[in-house]
């Protein structure tokens, strides 16, 4: 069963005030090669894809095994990178999982535990923290033609709630994997520990 992953870099970080944030470093390493490289190396996904208009991050992909898609419709939301990821999706791609790039300490285990969840269910995998869903998720292939229309501010969250009953929870600890970066003070708790 083929998996692809696609990682959603096209955001305009408005609540960093000018800064972006998929460009700011943790550990060194900024968040969208932090991201990528992660995908290209857990060994799960036949096929990367990366929703950006930045020629940088675009060149990145395109050295680390993944492939850049932009993003004309970037400005009306997250919706519309999902579709985009989608649409570039090769046909025979079974399941895919949509990555946030501003969460830097996902791992390898956690992509793992979502895509074996989804691929043994055959149903949509969303993780679940003290009750609470969190990024990333993984869809089954009848789910792209709705991740293809989406096209406000809203992923894939949108069409997993209208489907609950094809959803397979995948119950994780909390812990510093479900962080990200939406403000400087984030950012800022963030390199604090």
């Amino acid at each position: 069963m083929r998996t692809a992953a696609v990682i959603l870099a096209a955001g305009f970080s408005r609540r960093m005030r000018q800064e972006d944030k998929l460009k700011l470093c943790v550990g060194g390493v900024p968040l969208y090669r932090r991201a990528i490289a992660l995908a290209c190396s857990c060994g799960l996904f036949s096929t990367v894809l990366v929703v950006t208009n930045q020629a940088d991050i675009a060149a990145f992909a395109g050295q680390n095994g993944a492939q850049a898609v932009e993003n004309p419709l970037a400005e009306r939301g997250m919706g519309t990178s999902v579709a985009a990821g989608t649409r570039a999706l090769p046909a025979d791609t079974a399941f895919c999982a949509f990555l946030n790039a501003d969460q830097p300490f996902l791992t390898a285990d956690i992509l793992r535990r979502l895509v074996q969840a989804a691929q043994a269910e055959n149903k949509i995998a969303v993780p679940r923290v003290d009750g609470v869903p969190k990024s990333p998720c993984v869809f089954p292939q009848r789910y792209f033609a709705q991740c293809k229309a989406l096209s406000a501010d809203q992923g894939g969250k949108g069409i997993y709630r209208q489907h609950e009953d094809d959803v397979v929870w995948v119950a994780f600890p909390d812990g510093r994997a479900w962080r990200d970066i939406d403000t400087p003070a984030d950012y800022s708790a963030m390199c604090s520990g």
